[in-house]
């Protein structure tokens, strides 16, 4: 799946690490971690999209009551800001806590600029043997509307 993630998703999560007082910088799918930009190693990464995959699904309630857009969390020397849409998630790690406000919008403006680069890195294009321009085109505009064929119950994609 790391091959499958275009450069420029990866390089767009950069700029979004440098955006205030960002130290890490995380995209997830559903349960899964497609871009870790993050201080720490992968398996720390996927414990913490899983323990706030948890905390979203406590708080909309056992049939989904409400709907959990953002989660902050504040700690001592970190803040964790978590921005959802749909079953991707942005997760930073911040150190300023008069930016969260800040961060959230940049966040939701990157989950919906990145919708469709996030599509076509789940549902990379089937090469054809026949008219390879007009049919992959098709494709390609298909895929992006179809449901992302990764396994919900694995956790690490890399």
């Amino acid at each position: 799946m790391a091959v499958a993630i275009t450069p420029s998703l990866r390089a767009s999560l950069e700029r979004l690490k440098h955006a205030g007082t960002v130290n890490g910088v995380c995209l997830s799918w559903r349960r899964q971690v497609l871009v870790n930009v993050m201080p720490f190693e992968d398996f720390r990464v996927e414990q913490l999209v899983q323990v706030l995959n948890d905390a979203r699904d406590h708080f909309q309630g056992p049939a989904g009551e409400r709907i959990i857009e953002t989660l902050w969390m504040a700690y001592t020397d970190v803040h964790v800001l978590t921005v959802f849409a749909g079953e991707c998630a942005v997760i930073m790690l911040h150190v300023r806590p008069e930016e969260s406000d800040f961060l959230t919008g940049v966040a939701q403006t990157f989950l919906n600029d990145a919708q469709l680069m996030i599509t076509a890195a789940l549902n990379p294009p089937i090469a054809s043997d026949g008219d390879v321009e007009a049919t992959e085109a098709e494709e390609v505009s298909q895929e992006w509307y179809d449901t992302p064929r990764l396994d919900p119950d694995k956790t690490n994609v890399a």
